[in-house]
């Protein structure tokens, strides 16, 4: 039999997703160089439109019927957002 990808079973899980070219261009760090590159991020875009999952839909699901809507969208206040600096 078969086992199951170790991620199946997981209780933690990171994805990561490509936003907009400001939110990936803003920091200031060693990858700087290609950070800045619009092509670069227009490529990474390209190729994470070919890894697509629908994993976390059950979660959210589950999340918002265990705690509720409005307390839901209170604690995911701000998910995602990024600080625009100078």
């Amino acid at each position: 039999m078969q086992q199951p990808p170790r991620y199946a079973t997981s209780f933690f899980r990171v994805n990561h997703y490509l936003d907009s070219f400001e939110a990936y261009s803003y920091r200031n760090d060693a990858r700087a160089d290609k950070r800045q590159c619009k092509e670069c991020y227009d490529e990474k875009g390209r190729e994470a439109t070919k890894q697509r999952d629908d994993d976390i839909r059950p979660w959210l699901r589950a999340f918002v019927d265990s705690v509720g809507a409005q307390k839901g969208r209170a604690l995911l206040f701000g998910a995602g957002d990024f600080v625009h600096l100078s």
